[in-house]
Formats: structure tokens, sequence, C-alpha cells
């Protein structure tokens, strides 16, 4: 069962995308650009709303962003077109079928949007990936540490935004290593109730996929400043180029 279907729709829209602080997101990008030149085509995969896309814009890149979720990529769509920025386009589409052969410069797949399936599709999307970048493009994906959720597990998370309360209930997956979420969204005349599978991977079986898919060049980081990974590092941002 494709969980991504039920779980992305308006209420993770108003409660999970739109309210992310903008200086983050600066600061996410600002690592991205790092490792590409100003005139690069970039691929943002899994974009959601585009605050990635267009902030990449705005910085010169030109950028193809996609999601498979038509109202954020309509959310997208709108905030480009009143920056009136002309460098960047939204597309609904589906990353499991990637169509591009030898296209980007780079692609980036940022905070967490890698891990949404069982091994052998997201190794396919990952394969999809590489044949999609020129010769020594690169491939950045930014995801949580295993590692560091497994130290630091949080079982139960309780939140109230605006009149509505948010419950979340986590459990580990020791044979799969798949955090499995469930989500309940309550109010006075609400009640929402989601289930999230993400696969979570350590530092050591990136590095391998990266390579099995062919990559080079493989580059490890803890932080969005870029630093040095550690097992108390929060964030795997990893690199690999096609050579």
């Amino acid at each position: 069962m494709d969980w991504t279907k039920a779980y992305f729709d308006e209420y993770y829209m108003r409660y999970f995308l739109l309210p992310q602080d903008e200086a983050l997101t600066k600061k996410q990008v600002n690592a991205v650009e790092k490792f590409f030149k100003k005139d690069s085509y970039l691929l943002d995969a899994g974009c959601g709303i585009g605050r990635h896309s267009i902030l990449l814009a705005k910085d010169g890149f030109s950028v193809l962003g996609i999601d498979n979720v038509p109202l954020y990529v309509e959310k997208a769509k709108a905030a480009a077109s009143s920056l009136h920025l002309s460098n960047v386009e939204f597309l609904q589409m589906d990353m499991r079928a990637l169509p591009y052969e030898e296209k980007f410069d780079g692609i980036i797949s940022l905070w967490s949007s890698f891990g949404y399936f069982d091994d052998e599709t997201n190794f396919s999307i990952l394969k999809k990936f590489y044949r999609a970048l020129k010769r020594r493009g690169k491939l950045i994906i930014d995801i949580e540490n295993r590692d560091y959720i497994l130290k630091y597990f949080v079982r139960d998370t309780f939140s109230k935004k605006d009149d509505l309360f948010i419950i979340e209930r986590r459990k580990f997956h020791p044979l799969t290593s798949v955090v499995s979420t469930r989500r309940y969204i309550i109010g006075k005349d609400i009640y929402r109730e989601y289930l999230r599978n993400i696969r979570i991977y350590s530092a050591t079986e990136m590095i391998n996929l990266y390579k099995r898919i062919g990559l080079s060049k493989v580059q490890l980081f803890g932080s969005y400043e870029l630093k040095k990974f550690t097992i108390d590092a929060k964030r795997i941002i990893i690199s690999g180029e096609k050579t």
C-alpha cells in the first residue's frame, strides 16, 4: 500500500510545509549551492510547495521541481508566478517514473524526501536519478541519520496547532529499518488518522547505495553547514558525482 497518497494532503501542507522556517530553508539552500555553479540546471525531486526550488531560482539557478501531489505543485507554481520567475518550472510527477536521461547538472532530494518505499523501489529511484544526471552531474540527498534516530528515539509527541491536537506515535522495525508513524489530527469537527512508513538509512548504507549505482567522489556531511559527519549528527547529507 502506498501511504504517500493519503498522507500528503492539505493538512500536511498547512501544518508541516507552510510553517517551515525561512532561515532553515535558506540554510538548506546555501548547503546545496556549494556543490554547483550558478548556471547549473537542477532537479528538485520531491519539491513539495517549492520552497527550495524557488530560492534556488532567485539565486540564479535553473530548476525543475517535481512532486506527486497536485495541490503542492499548484501552490509552487503560484508562488513562482507571483515572483515572476522564469527559470523555475514545476511538474506533477512521481519520482518512481522519472523519464529523463542525461538532462541535469544536479539532482537534489532534501528534507527526508527519500526512503518512502521498499528497498527495491528506493534503489530503482536512485538508478533513475543516476540516468537523469549529465556526466559530472551531482546527486545530493538529505535525510535523517538512522544512528541518531535510534540513539534518541522519540516514541510519542503531542502538539496543538490552531484549534487542533496533533498526536504522533512511532515504532521502529529493526528487520526492515523502517520507522512507522501514526499521526492523529483531532479537533471539534475533524478527525484524521495517517500512517507514514519511512525507511531510514545509516551512513554506511547510503555510501554503498551511491557506489552501487555508479557514483564516485562520494562525500558525507552531518549538517547544513556541511560539518563532519558523526554518529550524533542529526542529518546525513551525501553527495556523489557521475563520472
